[in-house]
């Protein structure tokens, strides 16, 4: 299936859509998932539901959304909320509430620590911001519920990226979605997307969004290990079982992850080559490259800036994308940190003379780079180089 661009900013805050026609020139835009966003009709209705009035079906609750810091040290979650079209797509005449601000009364989250959670952007920009986890908490979004066609109750979508930094620099420093040595992000960073109760905003039509969805995006790179879980669908229709369960791995190992876009896997099964969206972003620093000019199937060949070729991570099963029936909410999607994959770095020392001398000379370099020494060093080349591990 295409992983069609969806209604998100980038962190150079214009908007990532193909849809909606709007400006797509920015750098290494967010590949972002929810499947025929704009036109997901394609699904039977359950019993009672409505095809032009989107509300909270009889039996069902709002869908629910927790993330969870899994790991022993404090993380910033990053979290970047999608817009709506500027236009009314076709069948669709109202496209109901939808959380598009930080600021936003509906966005309410309740931390396991009993911390006031509050996502902070930078200045005047309402649409991402930053919230630092402790070890071992969760944070749980909490969807609030409106009256609406008189006698029913509706809940606002969400449309959400959150991805992974170790520093307060996710949203405001470097661009998540660029890679290369010397940038903020040496492997850009990967994204758990999700796309949440369009079926029960208010919306009327017959072809608005309508069913919950979620994937994790490596598209631009990966600097995480990120995990959603779907499994619990409360009284709505379960997801599919085959996606249910996603996690991505370091980069060169992704395709064919259930629930996974793979590194410049564009459309799940294929690429649009590289670079991927603009030849002024450069590809992860670790990019998986080809072996003699061939990559191992299912991965496809691309090439890159100044004959590289690489492997992007294109999948032959298709399942990158795990979307739910039309008309279903409910229960709760599980989003995991579990922890970041640092990218590996060959950094510059001048002359080192054995490996005594690199044990004097290889942290420091690390540390100048912002990351810790791997302890691999060579000198087969002139400068030698230090191989940092750089999160």
């Amino acid at each position: 299936m295409k992983k069609d661009r969806k209604l998100f900013l980038s962190t150079t805050d214009k908007f990532v859509t193909k849809l909606t026609g709007i400006n797509t020139t920015i750098v290494c835009n967010l590949y972002i998932f929810a499947l025929c966003m704009l036109a997901i009709s394609c699904f039977l209705l359950p019993v009672g539901a409505s095809a032009t009035s989107y509300y909270i079906q009889p039996q069902q609750s709002p869908t629910s959304l927790t993330v969870t810091n899994a790991t022993k040290q404090k993380v910033y979650v990053n979290l970047i909320l999608g817009q709506p079209p500027t236009s009314l797509p076709p069948k669709c005449s109202n496209l109901g509430k939808q959380i598009t601000s930080i600021k936003d009364t509906n966005l309410k989250f309740k931390s396991s620590k009993g911390k006031l959670v509050t996502f902070v952007g930078p200045p005047s920009v309402t649409t991402k911001g930053a919230y630092q986890m402790d070890a071992n908490e969760t944070i749980t979004y909490i969807p609030q519920t409106f009256t609406c066609f008189s006698d029913h109750k509706c809940t606002p979508a969400i449309t959400a990226n959150f991805f992974f930094t170790k520093g307060l620099n996710g949203t405001t420093t470097g661009n998540n979605g660029c890679g290369g040595k010397g940038t903020t992000y040496p492997n850009a960073t990967n994204l758990a997307e999700l796309s949440l109760n369009f079926s029960a905003n208010s919306a009327v039509g017959t072809q608005c969004a309508n069913a919950d969805d979620t994937d994790i995006s490596a598209v631009n790179g990966v600097n995480a290990t990120l995990q959603i879980n779907t499994r619990d669908a409360g009284n709505g229709q379960a997801w599919p079982a085959a996606t249910s369960m996603a996690e991505n791995k370091t980069l060169g190992k992704n395709a064919n992850q259930p629930g996974v876009f793979g590194w410049a896997a564009t459309t799940c099964t294929g690429t649009q080559g590289f670079p991927n969206p603009s030849t002024t972003c450069a590809p992860p620093h670790n990019a998986p490259k080809a072996v003699t000019g061939a990559c191992t199937p299912p991965n496809s060949l691309i090439s890159g800036p100044k004959g590289t070729q690489y492997c992007a991570e294109t999948s032959a099963s298709g399942t990158c994308n795990n979307q739910r029936a039309a008309f279903n909410t409910g229960g709760t999607v599980k989003i995991t940190f579990k922890g970041l994959i640092p990218a590996y770095v060959d950094e510059p020392a001048g002359f080192i003379f054995d490996n005594a001398a690199a044990q004097n000379i290889c942290p420091e370099v690390c540390t100048s780079a912002k990351g810790t020494w791997s302890k691999q060093w060579t000198n087969i080349v002139t400068p030698s180089v230090c191989g940092c591990l750089i999160p």
